[in-house]
């Protein structure tokens, strides 16, 4: 089987040197096991070790303490004349295990290495009693994002393109470059779901993906008693992405009480199903300056769960699915951006995007379509210095200064 390489690999393989342990949290099906396993390679298969906490015996062996896991990682060690690269897959099945990281990294780092994947960014906060802090560098693994994508669809020059210099790219790869993008907006970015070339299949894998995972993952990893109430909640914000998301009209339209909402939130936040964003407010005392506005992190996940997988072109929500993809080109880029926002005033001038990179203000509205009406003047008036770009679905509602959702879009 090929194995594609992701984005994040380099960043965590140089992270290996260190005596910290390493987690890399990801939603189920997002490509972990495969990263572990290409880090592996990396490491030398004589350096490194490979556990599944999914298993009852090794979730045994990590829940009986520091020294049940020093004597299990010595006996099955292949070196005893190298650091071996503890591999575990799936920690969030172990019990409170912040104590052992701990006494492995402070006492036995130049022994052990550990490298650990887990399903929930709020593991730590839920499940450990000890954050780590100075112990623990944290990676996330998303989905494939587009550039990644294509590499998976054998389209690495394009990638390579729309990372660096898109202008380079030659007229007549527009018309595959907007298939593929929206391929990508219909069925998302999960590595099986992309490499399925049948899209009955494509279908069932997301079906799995949502019962195992969302539906049943969630609800037992963070005890979740409301479960029709969660469900409700996860449909209501596919139907909505790309909309302001009042806490009170949630309350009201699934029916439970508002703390027990916030937190609902947060662990589909922290379990990478949706993303928010929130206002971006400097200046005026007619900017919103709370409301959140929700995206979901895989346009396939989203789509499954409003049970529409039709083409682009006969869909209703077509600008909200462009605009979701237009976020997650963003995010791909998030650690070159200081926050992701959007604006709004009162008098409903909005603008989709506010980002800022290097002192640098960019406000950028994706456009599906030629009618889209863009506020662009009045928050120039309101930020004189900002630079401002609508993003295009395709080439013919594309003037000569706009870009394309699948570019590169902040220098």
């Amino acid at each position: 089987m090929k194995i594609y390489p992701r984005s994040i690999h380099d960043e965590i393989a140089r992270s290996l040197k260190g005596r910290e342990a390493i987690f890399i949290f990801g939603a189920r099906q997002s490509g972990k096991t495969t990263l572990l396993r290409q880090l592996m390679k990396d490491v030398g298969e004589t350096n490194a070790l490979y556990i599944d906490i999914e298993y009852p015996r090794m979730l045994a062996v990590f829940n009986g303490g520091i020294d049940e896991v020093l004597k299990y990682l010595r006996f099955n060690r292949k070196s005893s004349s190298s650091r071996i690269f503890v591999f575990v897959d799936e920690i969030q099945y172990a019990r409170d295990f912040s104590k052992t990281i701990k006494l492995l990294v402070d006492h036995h780092s130049e022994e052990f290495k550990l490298v650990m994947t887990g399903s929930s960014s709020a593991l730590i906060k839920y499940h450990f009693s000890e954050s780590l802090v100075g112990r623990k560098i944290v990676f996330e693994l998303f989905p494939l994002n587009f550039d990644e994508f294509l590499r998976f669809r054998e389209n690495s020059s394009l990638a390579d393109a729309i990372l660096t210099d898109a202008d380079k790219i030659p007229l007549d790869q527009y018309d595959n470059l907007e298939q593929l993008s929206e391929e990508y907006m219909i069925f998302g970015g999960y590595p099986k779901v992309v490499l399925s070339e049948n899209i009955d299949e494509k279908q069932r894998i997301l079906l799995d993906i949502v019962s195992s995972y969302i539906l049943k993952d969630i609800k037992d990893l963070f005890r979740v008693e409301k479960v029709d109430e969660l469900n409700h909640l996860v449909r209501y914000l596919a139907v909505n992405i790309g909309k302001e998301i009042n806490l009170n009209t949630l309350t009201s339209e699934v029916g439970i009480h508002r703390e027990t909402l916030k937190s609902y939130l947060n662990i589909l936040e922290e379990c990478y199903i949706i993303s928010r964003i929130r206002p971006f407010h400097k200046n005026l005392s007619t900017e919103l300056k709370k409301t959140p506005k929700v995206y979901f992190i895989d346009p396939g996940i989203r789509n499954i769960l409003v049970n529409d997988l039709k083409g682009i072109s006969s869909r209703q929500d077509r600008g909200e699915l462009f605009e979701n993809f237009v976020y997650l080109n963003l995010l791909a880029a998030k650690e070159r951006l200081s926050e992701i926002k959007y604006w709004k005033t009162k008098n409903k001038q909005e603008i989709d995007f506010i980002v800022t990179h290097s002192g640098q203000i960019y406000a950028l509205e994706a456009k599906f379509s030629g009618s889209k009406q863009i506020s662009f003047k009045a928050f120039q008036n309101a930020y004189p210095g900002a630079i401002c770009r609508t993003v295009c679905y395709s080439n013919s509602n594309r003037s000569p200064n706009d870009l394309f959702g699948w570019q590169r879009l902040i220098p």
